[in-house]
């Protein structure tokens, strides 16, 4: 079976497997459920990267992928034949090609492309589905090959994260656990822990260094501020560090400003570069204070 083959996906080919509940007018077209998985890959991870490449190499870069790379992918990505993205990726050599690039200019595009042919009705539920499955998993052993980096130098700690109740909005949710389990954290929940009753037994029971809050829209600002100000009465250790991150930090930033958190980061390389220096500082008082 293809490596990015192995997820069990239901029968029900419905759309309301694949959307929210309905959003407030004013909401629903930013959260088109064509275009989620695309966004969400772009909103946590390529906008930091497009910035600090365009840094590097100034402003008018070479491409490395063009269309033609984009449709093969798009093909394999949609085809039948189980062996055929894994056939793709060893023939564009992917797994070999800068992270960033792979990212920016064929993946985010070619989820856009996806994304259309859905809205077109050219491409089924299941079709859909089966295709970013097999991104989502691509786009995590990409991470575990290329993304880590020299932060021998940081506080590495216990970091846990939770979405508000109905919060399905959930890829860069996984970008980012994956990212800090790279880096070395200890990762607790995820995309399976919502705000309820198991995380305020894990905060109240365990000693965590860092607890990360997604906002997937402003629906969810209320929610996500009364957690975090339960986390915070709650939490067995009282120099908590939290954190907020997801799509709405990007579309409405204003929108979360308010929530209580100690930092809001714009994508996961931000969100670890934050928390390691926060708990780095709260540690280093700690022991200030001890001695």
């Amino acid at each position: 079976m293809s490596n990015f083959d192995k997820v069990e996906i239901g029968s029900d080919q419905s759309a309301a497997g694949w959307s929210d509940a309905a959003l407030p007018e004013e909401c629903a077209d930013s959260f088109d459920p064509k275009f989620i998985l695309a966004r969400a890959v772009r909103s946590e991870v390529v906008t930091r990267l497009k910035a600090e490449r365009a840094a590097r190499l100034g402003n008018d870069p070479v491409a490395i992928f063009g269309q033609e790379h984009r449709e093969e992918f798009l093909d394999a990505m949609l085809s039948d034949d189980r062996n055929a993205f894994d056939a793709a990726v060893d023939r564009m050599d992917l797994k070999q090609k800068p992270f960033t690039e792979t990212l920016r200019e064929l993946i985010t595009p070619t989820l856009d492309d996806l994304g259309q042919m859905w809205r077109d009705d050219r491409a089924s539920f299941m079709e859909v589905t089966l295709a970013t499955c097999r991104v989502q998993t691509f786009v995590c052993e990409k991470l575990g090959a290329t993304a880590k980096r020299d932060r021998s130098g940081e506080v590495h700690g216990s970091i846990a994260f939770a979405r508000p109740a109905g919060e399905s909005h959930t890829l860069g949710l996984t970008v980012v656990t994956e990212c800090f389990r790279i880096d070395g954290w200890d990762v607790m929940g995820g995309v399976d822990l919502e705000v309820g009753d198991d995380l305020w037994s894990l905060v109240s029971e365990k000693h965590i260094d860092v607890l990360g809050f997604t906002v997937g829209s402003a629906m969810q600002v209320a929610p996500v501020a009364e957690a975090i100000e339960k986390a915070k009465r709650l939490s067995r250790n009282p120099n908590l560090v939290i954190g907020v991150g997801g799509y709405c930090v990007i579309s409405d930033p204003d929108a979360v400003k308010g929530l209580g958190a100690d930092f809001i980061a714009i994508d996961a390389l931000d969100a670890i570069d934050t928390a390691a220096s926060l708990l780095g500082d709260r540690k280093l008082k700690g022991w200030s204070n001890s001695s």
